[in-house]
């Protein structure tokens, strides 16, 4: 679970040096599957060759000026629907029961939740978290990118196709967003929120 709390560092504000969280993950990949490798070419390239300075830039056109996409996961289910509000209570009441610092950033943010997966000690609930909102959740990022090559893109896809190998075979159901003709898109569009078997 490790690789979860090192992928999430790099969907964080870029700030220091990236070279052990890199070799680490190309050490994963490399055991894992070498399809992973190659597609993290790119993404090693980027955060081992650009400066701390162009990283951050990139970073903020990313996420920030006129966005690619939202890194707050209530955010890309619910929009601002209330349903959001009880969403994070629930996300932050998981992150105190272990222990995770979430710093300034909400509870379901993004590297907030990697980092969060790897300190749970109920395994069940982790697998709903990542089947049933995760995935979805990116899925419908993914979808919104409206930026081709973004190396954040290929690190999304990279981070699903994990997820989706460590938890395959699971009886948890994924969201169903609405569909199009239902609603504009992901900062709009609520979920069903009762489909969930448990409090999410």
């Amino acid at each position: 679970m490790i690789k979860y709390s090192l992928i999430a560092k790099l969907f964080n504000y870029p700030q220091g040096d990236y070279s052990e969280t890199i070799e680490n993950l190309n050490k994963i990949f490399l055991e894992a599957d070498i399809s992973l490798l190659e597609k993290f070419k790119l993404p090693f390239q980027h955060f081992s060759l650009n400066r701390e300075a162009d990283l951050q830039e990139y970073y903020i056109k990313t996420f920030d000026v006129n966005a690619t996409c939202y890194l707050d996961i209530g955010y890309v289910l619910f929009g601002e629907d209330t349903k959001r509000g009880q969403f994070l209570l629930n996300m932050k009441a998981e992150q105190d029961k272990a222990g995770n610092d979430c710093g300034t950033e909400f509870a379901d943010h993004l590297p907030n939740i990697l980092t969060l997966l790897p300190k749970m000690n109920d395994a069940e609930l982790r697998e709903e978290i990542v089947v049933s909102i995760l995935i979805p959740a990116l899925n419908q990022m993914l979808k919104n990118f409206r930026t081709e090559g973004n190396i954040y893109k290929t690190i999304l896809e990279i981070l699903k196709d994990i997820l989706e190998s460590d938890f395959q075979n699971s009886q948890y159901e994924a969201f169903q967003f609405p569909t199009e003709n239902a609603c504009a898109g992901s900062s709009s569009c609520g979920m069903d929120y009762s489909l969930l078997k448990r409090k999410y």
